[in-house]
C-alpha cells in the first residue's frame, strides 16, 4: 500500500473517531483484529480501544484532531497532532500527541503514542487511555 493510502487511512480513521454521531464499530474498518495501542505506557487491545472510544463519547461533547505533521514510509507512519477535547461541562483541554503507526494489509495494527498536556486540568492527559 502506498504512503498516500496510509495517510488517507489515518485521516479517515480520525474523521470517524471524532464524529460522535458515527457508530464506533466503523473504526474496526481501519484496524486489524490483533490491533495494539500503547499510550503513555498503557497498552490497549482492539476491545480496549472500543471501550476507550465509548468512554470518550460519554465524557466529551466534542473532540477535534488537528494533524500538524504526517510522514508515511512503507508500512509505517507517524503523526504529530493536537487533540482539542470539550467536556460535557464545557471545559476544554489541548493535548499534543506524537504517534507511530504500523500497517498490515492496509489496516493499522499498532499505534504507539506519547501525549503532552498543553492546556487543561492535570488529570486530562489520561484522556489518551480513558476506559
Amino acid at each position: 500500500m502506498s504512503a498516500t493510502k496510509h495517510e488517507q487511512v489515518i485521516r479517515e480513521m480520525f474523521s470517524v473517531f471524532t464524529d460522535f454521531s458515527a457508530k464506533p464499530d466503523r473504526l474496526l474498518d481501519f484496524m486489524t483484529a490483533d490491533y495494539r495501542q500503547f499510550v503513555d505506557g498503557h497498552e490497549m487491545t482492539l476491545s480496549d480501544f472500543q471501550t476507550h472510544t465509548q468512554a470518550l463519547r460519554n465524557t466529551l461533547s466534542n473532540l477535534e484532531i488537528d494533524i500538524q505533521h504526517i510522514v508515511c514510509a512503507g508500512e509505517k507512519a507517524a503523526t504529530v497532532h493536537v487533540a482539542r477535547a470539550t467536556y460535557l461541562s464545557g471545559e476544554q483541554n489541548l493535548i499534543k500527541v506524537v504517534a507511530f503507526y504500523q500497517f498490515r494489509d492496509g489496516r493499522i495494527c499498532l499505534v504507539d503514542e506519547l501525549t503532552h498536556l498543553l492546556i487543561g486540568r492535570e488529570k486530562d492527559p489520561a484522556l489518551g487511555s480513558l476506559q
